[in-house]
């Protein structure tokens, strides 16, 4: 959800950052919100592959967004890179998590 909410932080400095509005990178940004908003909800059950399935989008996201409106990438690459290393930094704690789950349901 962390995340979810800096992708709208993203597309808003984004926004503010040129003043020609893009559609196409909007509708990307909302189908990675949506998709957020479900791997989250997914992570409950299988932390470690939604978290994986949530980096891998990302990163697809990211450079279809870069590809359609370069100018975008500008305003909000850092926060884009700080997304980028809470995804990476989550993906021993979604690991544990999910043998903990495993190791539980096993019981």
């Amino acid at each position: 959800m962390d995340a979810m909410c800096l992708i709208i932080i993203a597309e808003i400095i984004s926004l503010l950052a040129n003043s020609q509005f893009s559609w196409e990178v909007t509708i990307v940004t909302m189908i990675a919100v949506v998709l957020f908003a479900i791997f989250a909800m997914l992570a409950k059950k299988a932390p470690y592959p939604s978290l994986l399935s949530a980096l891998v989008v990302f990163i697809i996201l990211s450079i279809i967004s870069a590809a359609i409106k370069p100018t975008y990438l500008g305003g909000s690459i850092i926060v884009k890179i700080f997304i980028l290393i809470y995804l990476v930094r989550s993906i021993h704690d979604a690991r544990e998590m999910s043998q903990a789950l495993k190791k539980r349901s096993a019981a």
